[in-house]
């Protein structure tokens, strides 16, 4: 489909006058990430209250290979099924960056160094 260059003009035109960016390829604006950074760095927050400071939920996270590893402790053996879903989906979405995209996880045991479970395409999976 052929834009005349009119019509090209005064869309760029609105998008300046609106204050946003636009990429007509994706449908994002400066909103959208600033609203996604945000949204993030509110997941930081919640995990950093259940790392080794906190409710001793997790010890560590290894992000030098993929999948990420994260390396749980006595608090993620004391949670329900569902505060433990939560708690994975929350730190996929983290690494992912995006809180609709998710990264994937292998699961081990802080004591032990086991492999316990992943987080990934299958969804979650605890040996």
């Amino acid at each position: 489909m052929k834009m005349s260059k009119a019509a090209m003009l005064a869309f760029f035109s609105l998008t300046l006058v609106l204050g946003t960016r636009f990429d007509p390829a994706l449908g994002q604006t400066d909103q959208d990430f600033k609203r996604w950074k945000a949204e993030v760095a509110s997941y930081k927050v919640w995990l950093d209250k259940r790392g080794a400071n906190g409710t001793r939920v997790w010890m560590r996270i290894d992000s030098t290979r993929r999948p990420h590893k994260l390396y749980v402790a006595e608090g993620f053996y004391e949670m329900t099924q569902p505060e433990r879903i939560e708690f994975i989906e929350m730190w996929s979405r983290y690494l992912a960056g995006h809180p609709k995209k998710y990264a994937l996880l292998d699961i081990y045991d802080a004591t032990t160094q086991k492999h316990i479970g992943e987080f990934g395409w299958g969804g979650y999976k605890l040996y």
